[in-house]
């Protein structure tokens, strides 16, 4: 009996493996080296919790090499980042999704959020210029305890909400399950911390935007969906035309869920590279992918 060529379950050879055994692998940053693309910086808060303005900018644009300083104000017109999440709710019409800024804008509520990027001929040249704005930053209570976020008089990440709770939502028949709990010989309780993590794959996030003779913006990054995270860019944050961007994902050194979403650094790379007319690239690197990417789990039942 001859066996189906794409049988159900059926072992097949990977095809991927020389190149990526070998050294031959393309990934952003291979790519992005291969360009000849300015560099971008995000400058991250340092406070988990804080107000803070800008001071004169003029002086840090005016510095030898740098190209571009966005800061929330330069966003005029772009949307937020999207809230993917959907779920039944109680209590509320439907579930709370706050505006989740593309920059900060006057204030930040963790550890590594993006308050400006900068675009220079060179990272050290970036790095600089971050260095040299002038912030004044007014640190707030913070709090990042699950169990504390939720108590009474915890502080506020939402001035708009009451409480740091962003839905409540109810599965199956609550009347059975207390009656069940009722007559039951021996109810056993148990408490489980599920602890928080970071996906820590082994290639940081990274973009090189790059403006094609059509005027469309080119964005090589790693991802888990090039035609989620264009619809995404696009529709929502970019407020783009779909046929203005192009998504591009060459080799992806891991994801595990993370590179599925849209991360600011994706839309500010576009917007640069239009501005400029230039190349532009960002490479994350392993700090930014534990202040800057998302976190998973923290649960406690």
């Amino acid at each position: 009996m001859t066996a189906l060529k794409f049988g159900h379950g059926q072992p097949f050879t990977r095809l991927e493996d020389p190149a990526l055994l070998t050294g031959a692998g393309r990934y952003v940053g291979d790519i992005a080296a291969r360009t000849e693309a300015l560099q971008g910086y995000v400058l991250r808060s340092p406070y988990a919790h804080a107000r803070f303005a800008f001071g004169d900018l003029d002086a840090v644009k005016a510095m030898p090499g740098v190209h571009l300083v966005l800061t929330a104000d330069d966003l005029e017109g772009c949307g937020g980042l999207p809230i993917a999440a959907s779920v039944a709710v109680v209590g509320e019409a439907h579930m709370w999704k706050p505006h989740h800024p593309v920059l900060a804008e006057g204030l930040v509520r963790h550890v590594g959020e993006p308050v400006a990027f900068i675009v220079a001929e060179t990272l050290d040249a970036a790095r600089d210029a971050a260095e040299a704005l002038e912030i004044d930053w007014e640190p707030r209570d913070a709090v990042a305890d699950m169990e504390a976020a939720i108590a009474d008089g915890a502080p506020l990440l939402f001035e708009e909400r009451a409480h740091n709770i962003a839905f409540t939502s109810e599965l199956g028949d609550a009347a059975a399950t207390k009656s069940a709990f009722a007559k039951a010989h021996r109810v056993v309780k148990v408490r489980l911390v599920n602890n928080r993590l970071v996906t820590n794959y082994m290639e940081t996030r990274g973009v090189l935007a790059e403006v094609e003779d059509s005027g469309r913006v080119r964005l090589t990054l790693g991802s888990q969906g090039s035609h989620i995270l264009r619809d995404a860019i696009a529709d929502k944050i970019l407020k783009w035309p779909r046929e203005d961007l192009r998504v591009v994902t060459p080799d992806v050194g891991g994801g595990f869920g993370t590179k599925m979403f849209p991360f600011g650094e994706y839309p500010l790379a576009a917007l640069a590279a239009r501005r400029l007319n230039r190349a532009v690239a960002w490479i994350g690197d392993r700090s930014e992918h534990f202040q800057g990417d998302s976190h998973g789990r923290d649960n406690i039942t």
